[in-house]
């Protein structure tokens, strides 16, 4: 099973990830996907009939806490805080579901899931890290994301998870759960950072976790700078410090397909101007999902009542830059004390 969370402005992209893993799927089946709606399905356009199962987050959440979560959270925060819930009643509403991908609604499959159930045979958990090797070259090189970042954020990307039914699996769903229902914030102050800086600790704490370092795995904004990736014979090949000429099997267009999106709006690392292969791929995943475009890109989320950090560019994230610099020398300058 393949499971996604989203909002309706993001149905048209859940609905491409849906499509795009059928189309690897064997002649006349099809592979079982789910939808978590955070958000209200009232909202939904008049007449709209999902091709896949919707499961919304009211059927997850009582409405009390539903409400109290809402007023605490971002939209962004609030899908995050409710990630575990929704994982853990998919296992419980199909019983004979053994195996299960979470993936973002950025994603996209470009080759078959196979290697992934297989390597859930004989795993736990899967988890595949932001970056495989330091992204600086050298000490003159300024470009950002460094690597210190990274320890803010999480080592383990939360857009892609995969699991198989297990006991243990409930025990991390359960743990999981506690620590970020009403911990799910943003504030790299107070150690926070979604539902993701978590999973830094699973591969300790739990058995049977598997983290993945193919090449062809979750091809995002953020690894870019490491991987290399090409056509050959109509199939998607990618390269990195792990392998070479794998199957390019997802993309994860966080940060591409809405550059206000995700935690890298500022990156200076990756020039899609000399990429032209992700430029490709990102002008086909656009037409994917403006394939199952709906009327819906001006409906605001129902659930997640605080505003979300406007992204500034330009002059003013240059002088936010500077101001910063300067609070930061402020703080450090000695005051003498006047008696």
């Amino acid at each position: 099973m393949l499971l996604t969370i989203c909002t309706i402005r993001q149905l048209p992209q859940a609905l491409a990830l849906g499509a795009s893993i059928n189309l690897f799927t064997t002649t006349g089946q099809s592979e079982p996907v789910l939808i978590g709606l955070v958000d209200d399905p009232a909202q939904l356009p008049t007449g709209f009939v999902s091709p896949y199962p919707l499961l919304p987050i009211g059927e997850v959440v009582p409405a009390e806490q539903l409400a109290q979560l809402s007023a605490m959270y971002t939209p962004t925060e609030f899908a995050a805080a409710c990630k575990p819930l929704f994982i853990a009643e998919a296992f419980r509403r199909y019983p004979d579901t053994n195996q299960l991908i979470y993936a973002d609604p950025n994603s996209c499959f470009l080759s078959s899931p196979t290697p992934i159930w297989a390597l859930l045979a004989k795993s736990t958990i899967l988890l595949t890290p932001f970056i495989t090797r330091n992204p600086t070259t050298g000490l003159q090189d300024k470009s950002w994301p460094d690597e210190k970042f990274f320890q803010n954020i999480g080592l383990y990307c939360s857009d892609f998870l995969a699991f198989r039914r297990s006991a243990e699996t409930d025990r991390f769903l359960a743990w999981w759960d506690n620590r970020v229902r009403e911990r799910a914030f943003i504030n790299f102050c107070e150690g926070l950072c979604l539902d993701q800086l978590w999973l830094m600790h699973v591969p300790v704490m739990f058995r049977g976790v598997t983290i993945v370092k193919n090449p062809g795995w979750h091809v995002a904004l953020w690894n870019l700078s490491e991987r290399t990736i090409h056509s050959k014979a109509n199939t998607w090949k990618a390269s990195g410090p792990t392998g070479q000429n794998e199957p390019l099997v997802f993309v994860n267009f966080k940060g591409l397909f809405n550059p206000d999106e995700g935690f890298f709006p500022h990156q200076n690392r990756v020039r899609l101007s000399s990429r032209p292969e992700i430029v490709s791929l990102l002008s086909a995943y656009r037409q994917s999902v403006t394939a199952q475009s709906l009327l819906v890109e001006t409906s605001n989320p129902a659930y997640g009542q605080q505003p979300e950090p406007p992204v500034v560019r330009g002059w003013q994230y240059a002088t936010i830059k500077s101001m910063r610099t300067i609070t930061r020398f402020l703080d450090r300058v000695y005051v003498p004390v006047i008696k």
